[in-house]
């Protein structure tokens, strides 16, 4: 088999067109997401790829795993490529119906600054966090993984650190030439889940530890008991706001288990960031949408009180100036004033959109 392939050819050109995702499937124009839309090649460029092409590129991307894996036998595959000095890619390789597809994520080889991904002060204030739980929120493709990047790239620059990250698959790559250093393990590779790294990480003289998604209980036991031994513990959640955020953890836990666990999220919580990527009003690219949840005195009572939890949204907004939090709607509602994002994307994505028309002064 030769060295480069068609699939090489097509990393590379969504790396180029700065597209997030390359998908191709079995019969179908091979497409790209730009700017979060979805972009289609000329078939005039690139012809529908039949099974065997498509099993080609699939041979060709997994030539260096190892056990290499029976593409005839698996339903889907998740793994890391890379394209030397270009870009690394997120590749899942999927079975669908009777045809095989490949997409994959685009990863840039140089993590970008809290300025290029237009983050606020507040998400460095955040970084510097010596200890305590930090939750990234966020739908799949919201960005989380880079914004965790890029505040694990500036720990490292800033302080001695050691950072033990628990990836599936490893996206980033960390410099071993700043103060601090990072060990990263991937799920499946390296260990076997994120409970045993998160047990493993305990052991690995971790300062922070990045555990993956919290997904479980026994994931979210062992983070809040890693963060309550005082380690800086950063997980992922699959939510849109920060009071759902705590939703999703709570619920993991049993009725009889809550009240404890709203008890140690009040003490051990620092913050949640939940985040969307919105199109720009002008120009390509894309803005990221931002709410904050700092712990401080009202927000840790409003914890420990589920039935206080929807007046979190209010005391975020209140606390803005001094600590630098913010609803959804609050910082869409910034967006929209700043020329940056239209008003229609804005009221799609808010969260209480006919609060948000008001607070806008439009007419529904």
């Amino acid at each position: 088999m030769s060295n480069w392939h068609l699939i090489d050819d097509l990393l590379l050109a969504a790396h180029k067109n700065k597209a997030s995702d390359l998908i191709v499937r079995t019969g179908d124009r091979v497409r790209m997401r730009i700017h979060g839309a979805i972009v289609t090649i000329s078939p005039d460029k690139v012809q529908p790829q039949t099974w065997q092409q498509l099993d080609g590129m699939a041979q060709h991307l997994t030539r260096f795993q190892r056990p290499e894996p029976d593409l005839q036998q698996i339903c889907n595959l998740d793994f890391h490529y890379t394209l030397e000095d270009v870009a690394h890619f997120r590749v899942h390789i999927m079975r669908t119906h009777r045809d095989l597809g490949i997409v994959a994520r685009v990863i840039p080889q140089v993590i970008p600054s809290f300025d290029e991904l237009r983050l606020p002060p507040v998400i460095r204030e955040i970084a510097n966090y010596r200890n305590g739980l930090i939750l990234v929120a966020g739908a799949t493709g919201s960005g989380k993984s880079t914004t965790m990047a890029a505040a694990l790239n500036h720990i490292i620059q800033q302080r001695p650190v050691h950072a033990v990250t628990l990836e599936d698959p490893i996206e980033f790559r960390y410099p071993t030439s700043f103060k601090g250093t990072v060990t990263q393990r991937e799920i499946g590779r390296d260990v076997m889940d994120y409970t045993q790294g998160l047990n493993d990480a305990l052991r690995e003289s971790p300062d922070i530890i990045l555990a993956g998604e919290a997904r479980d209980r026994q994931v979210i036991q062992l983070s809040l008991m890693a963060s309550e031994t005082g380690h800086l513990v950063v997980g992922t959640v699959h939510a849109t706001t920060a009071v759902g955020t705590m939703q999703r953890l709570v619920s993991a836990f049993g009725i009889d288990e809550q009240a404890a666990i709203r008890e140690r999220l009040s003490e051990n919580l620092r913050a949640i960031v939940v985040q969307k990527l919105l199109p720009l009003k002008q120009g390509k690219g894309r803005v990221v949408a931002l709410e904050i949840m700092i712990r401080n005195s009202v927000i840790k009572h409003y914890i420990l009180d589920s039935d206080r939890w929807r007046e979190i949204p209010k005391a975020m907004e209140d606390g803005t100036n001094l600590y630098g939090s913010q609803s959804f709607d609050q910082h869409l509602q910034q967006l929209v004033e700043e020329d940056m994002v239209e008003y229609d994307e804005a009221l799609a994505n808010a969260v209480h959109a006919e609060d948000f028309v008001m607070r806008m002064g439009r007419e529904s």
